[in-house]
């Protein structure tokens, strides 16, 4: 588990932690991307969230993988599974700073399947 109370002086020793959960968060949306049977165009959205945000989002879709860390973390991990996911980060996105998700309560990276509709 990440330490909660990390700072920037941490961030270098936090790396390697940040590596693991990247790569675990990947793990966790390639295999259910299997057993979804993801299609061509089918991709995950990827969305941080307040604690809110995360109880309406298990309303409204069958699969959601969720990861809790701290606003500075957070932010670094979003930006590399987006980037790991080939989804270009938005101008929005480019403007986030760890500020703004923990004044906005934001300590949740969730993805949720995105399908084709005909």
């Amino acid at each position: 588990m990440i330490n909660p109370t990390s700072s920037a002086g941490n961030a270098d020793k936090n790396q390697p932690i940040l590596d693991k959960q990247i790569n675990l968060f990947l793990f966790d949306l390639k295999n259910e991307a299997m057993e979804l049977g993801f299609k061509q165009g089918e991709h995950w959205a990827l969305t941080l969230s307040t604690a809110l945000e995360i109880a309406d989002l298990r309303k409204n879709n069958h699969k959601l993988i969720i990861l809790r860390l701290q606003p500075e973390e957070l932010l670094n991990v979003y930006q590399h599974v987006k980037r790991k996911l080939n989804q270009e980060l938005s101008s929005t996105d480019a403007v986030l700073t760890a500020g703004y998700l923990e004044h906005n309560g934001k300590g949740f990276l969730a993805a949720y399947p995105v399908r084709n509709t005909r």
